[in-house]
């Protein structure tokens, strides 16, 4: 911290933090959160005897790099139009379901090369489970969050992690930008915001633009499930990170999931 005249140091003191917290906007965030979501992996994974790292990184060259998930030019507006001026009130209305699985896809790409990390997202009694693969598509290691807590354990192994959360959520785990701090961005930022067909799947989308950095940030969100389906991060014309969640199904994972290695299930006690 640079030194400061002493006089109102307090205040002053005070103004930077503000400028700070300004500058520490939702989708500069989501870019902090999703590299710490990696840092908290590792180090978690590695604090379980025997544990590795658990994130798979496929990669390859722009050549054979996946294709995104693009939205349909064939679509209709209802009648409740999707706006710039309205988008942020559409999407604070909207509700996640309470119990869902799905697969969480991130792709980060730069100089015509790729790395995915992808895990799975389980859902159900206020309980958020993602599940890490290895790098024959099998579970590996589990990171959990419920009230307040973390918990951590890989498959065929009795050691198990627990701690706070902290800052972390469940969707910062599965390295998912949430959406719903869409309503908290400056309305002069949205850049774009209407309703398309993304994957045949009807979507609110909106595009949040970062003056300073360069980076926008679109959200896809679902009107089916309410969840959200597909962020892109860009600057310019260049794609820097894909977030694709699909394989969604509105139904209650397997209570098994959910039981860590000492046999203590996460969910409530009068779960069946």
């Amino acid at each position: 911290m640079t030194e400061r005249p002493t006089e109102q140091p307090e205040t002053q003191a005070a103004s930077e933090s503000d400028k700070s917290v300004r500058k520490m906007t939702p989708r500069r965030a989501a870019w902090a959160v999703f590299l710490a979501a990696i840092v908290l992996a590792v180090i978690c994974a590695a604090a379980l005897p025997g544990g590795s790292s658990g994130i798979v990184l496929p990669e390859g060259s722009g050549a054979d790099a996946h294709d995104v998930i693009t939205e349909q030019t064939q679509y209709q507006l209802t009648s409740a139009d999707i706006t710039k001026q309205n988008v942020q009130q559409v999407v604070a209305s909207l509700a996640r379901p309470e119990a869902y699985s799905a697969s969480v896809t991130n792709t980060l790409y730069w100089n015509g090369a790729w790395k995915e990390i992808h895990v799975m997202q389980y859902v159900r009694d206020g309980v958020c489970l993602t599940e890490y693969d290895d790098a024959d598509g099998n579970a590996e290691r589990f990171e959990a969050v419920k009230d307040g807590s973390y918990f951590a354990w890989q498959r065929g192994n009795s050691a198990q992690y627990t701690g706070s959360t902290g800052t972390v959520s469940s969707d910062d785990l599965s390295m998912i930008p949430t959406y719903e701090t869409l309503v908290e961005e400056d309305p002069q930022e949205i850049t774009e915001a209407g309703l398309r067909t993304v994957g045949g799947v009807s979507c609110i989308y909106a595009t949040v633009a970062d003056a300073e950095t360069g980076y926008n940030l679109t959200y896809w969100i679902s009107t089916v499930s309410g969840l959200l389906i597909q962020a892109d991060y860009t600057r310019g014309s260049e794609l820097v990170r894909s977030v694709v969640v699909d394989e969604i199904e509105q139904e209650q994972p397997s209570a098994s999931l959910f039981v860590m290695p000492d046999g203590t299930s996460l969910l409530p006690e009068d779960t069946e």
